[in-house]
């Protein structure tokens, strides 16, 4: 089982550099059921990809039909091999809340925008600590906490967001773990 896999979403991204794909890189390339055919500088490049390559076709069309694929195939890499490191190359946002479970889960895989992106930095984001583990908060702690609330908060979606200052310090009271006084929010 390859180190590295870059799984790219093909319909979103399209026009991509795959001369540029560092060896022992394995890349699964997703196509969607309207895409019927790719130009020819693409097929010759991924021709000497060789093994690596592996286009996968969608058959029909749905709502993120394409999407699920992807989901399915990296949690298939994952569980043969828990230490890839994978990156899904793709536009789509809808990702980043499965991203985001799998690296509270361990795994390292991460979403890029662009091929830049995704061969730019290999080392994926530093996983948040997982909730049973973060230590008891002090008044000190002021920064950190707000760093943090930020954070939270930045990575809901904004229809989400509290709207009312009750809500926000019921969200923040829940995820501190009721270890900061609601007085303290």
């Amino acid at each position: 089982m390859p180190d590295s896999v870059l799984l790219v979403d093909y319909e979103n991204i399209g026009k991509i550099d795959l001369g540029a794909i560092p060896a022992g890189v394995r890349v699964p390339f997703f196509f969607g059921a309207s895409q019927k055919s790719v130009p020819t500088e693409f097929l010759k490049a991924a021709l000497r990809l060789g093994e690596r390559f592996l286009p996968i076709d969608i058959e029909g069309q749905g709502k993120n039909a394409l999407d699920f694929h992807i989901a399915f195939y990296l949690g298939e890499y994952l569980t043969r091999s828990p230490g890839t490191s994978c990156v899904v190359l793709s536009k789509d946002k809808g990702f980043d809340p499965l991203i985001r479970h799998l690296v509270r889960r361990g795994f390292t895989v991460r979403r890029a925008n662009s091929m830049a992106e995704a061969l730019g930095s290999r080392a994926p984001p530093a996983a948040p600590a997982p909730r049973g583990q973060r230590p008891p908060a002090t008044r000190g702690d002021n920064a950190a906490l707000l760093a943090e609330a930020r954070q939270l908060l930045e990575g809901t979606q904004k229809i989400r967001r509290p709207r009312k200052r009750k809500g926000l310090i019921a969200v923040l009271h829940s995820h501190f773990s009721k270890k900061v006084p609601e007085r303290e929010l």
